[in-house]
């Protein structure tokens, strides 16, 4: 929930990086990555960067120490959400470039509600293992029914199995 306090807050580099963690987690997006590449929250280091290549306002300079505040937030959480669709960051960068809070808060909201929606859906095959002869298997998944005429895939069989004797005839 946004109120005047959130937007007033500054935050430093561990502290920026612990708000978006919770962020993320608050909008169900914490683990919306997809692959092991991209990490749920980022570091210290990926903030740096992604301010470095334009996709994250700079900072406030205090003295020597870097501010952060509730835009810079806003933004951190829009992109990881986006890495969260396997977009790459010169398409988050176009996307997000420009963007108010209030449409970086709706781009958020759209991507939690289509997440929370996305059931994951894992569905268990098993197959079935038919040796013919030493070196050659048929795997056949469980409750499979042949959607053609029977000859249809014997021949296609006979086909590939030709195949392969030809093919190791060739190499000897």
């Amino acid at each position: 929930m946004v109120t005047k306090d959130n937007e007033q807050q500054k935050y430093n580099l561990e502290e920026l990086s612990q708000a978006v963690t919770k962020m993320l987690d608050e909008q169900g997006l914490l683990d919306a990555q997809q692959d092991n590449r991209v990490s749920a929250a980022p570091d210290a280091r990926t903030i740096r960067y992604y301010t470095t290549l334009g996709l994250l306002e700079r900072p406030s300079i205090i003295g020597r120490q870097a501010y952060y505040g509730y835009r810079h937030l806003l933004q951190i959480v829009a992109i990881k959400a986006l890495q969260g669709l396997s977009l790459p960051l010169s398409e988050i960068q176009a996307k997000l470039y420009g963007r108010s809070n209030q449409e970086l808060t709706a781009i958020l909201s759209a991507i939690s509600q289509n997440h929370a929606k996305k059931p994951i859906e894992v569905r268990l095959l098993h197959w079935q293992e038919v040796t013919i002869e030493p070196g050659l298997k048929i795997m056949v998944e469980e409750g499979w029914t042949p959607s053609q005429d029977i000859n249809s895939i014997i021949e296609k069989v006979h086909a590939v199995l030709t195949t392969l004797a030809n093919s190791k005839n060739n190499q000897n």
